[in-house]
């Protein structure tokens, strides 16, 4: 086995690499089509549920489906059913998009805009109204925040890495205070992931895809009323359960 986490030789994983991108690349054209009709037959909704159902499956089956991968969702009964909140997630990798994708749940993502140009599937981001953001850009970042906080009031809840950008290093890294400043805002819960094992499968400024198992696992809701409704407390301590779950999950098994 590689410092990678697949089986697969290095010859392996160049026939692996090219058969996958070509497909990747060739279905997103395709499945790109029923999303547009799904929009065209729902575009006057405000909550696309079932665009965002669709545009998950689509996405998950990369990761899910793919050979010598997989991905294991863990604590879906921790997911809320009955009110929006702010999930937050750690990001090692852009696979991370396709294991959260792979969790199944009704959410808008936040994500950087520069993902929304990306073709096919950065097109439907738009068409399932998610929420872009320049980053490092404060008249986008005002936007965002008011784009969350209507979409939060619609009764959708949100998907966000708060650590901005992918980490070097596979550890969590700082948190920006945007996605507790709006759970805080607007009193609606927190509701970590942890993802575990995508780093491994494409690292960052990396584009030979190693397929391996990945976990996704779901946290019991953090409610921002038990921090006295403080972003900076609730962001800290959801760092802090965010790390020690991570280890617990790279833990070897007693």
């Amino acid at each position: 086995m590689s410092a990678r986490g697949t089986t697969l030789s290095r010859v392996g994983l160049v026939v692996y690499n090219v058969l996958y991108w070509p497909y990747l690349l060739g279905t997103s054209a395709l499945l790109f089509v029923p999303a547009l009709l799904i929009w065209l037959v729902t575009f006057w909704q405000k909550r696309r549920r079932l665009l965002h159902a669709y545009t998950s499956l689509w996405g998950a089956h990369y990761l899910a489906w793919a050979p010598f991968a997989s991905v294991r969702v863990e604590g879906r009964e921790q997911a809320l059913r009955g009110g929006p909140c702010v999930y937050v997630s750690n990001h090692q990798s852009m696979v991370d998009i396709l294991a959260a994708f792979a969790l199944h749940l009704p959410y808008l993502w936040v994500s950087k805009v520069e993902n929304f140009y990306t073709p096919f599937l950065g097109w439907t981001m738009w068409l399932n109204r998610y929420v872009p953001v320049r980053r490092g850009h404060l008249p986008s970042i005002r936007k965002m925040l008011r784009r969350c906080e209507a979409r939060l009031r619609e009764g959708q809840s949100l998907f966000v890495f708060p650590e901005g950008t992918r980490s070097p290093n596979g550890e969590v890294q700082r948190f920006f205070r945007g996605a507790f400043w709006i759970a805080v805002r607007n009193d609606v819960p927190i509701v970590p992931v942890i993802i575990e094992g995508t780093g491994g499968i494409l690292p960052k400024r990396s584009f030979l895809i190693a397929p391996q198992a990945v976990v996704a696992r779901i946290l019991p809701p953090i409610h921002p009323r038990d921090f006295d409704k403080n972003d900076r407390k609730l962001r800290d301590h959801v760092h802090d359960v965010m790390t020690r779950e991570l280890g617990l999950l790279r833990a070897p098994p007693a």
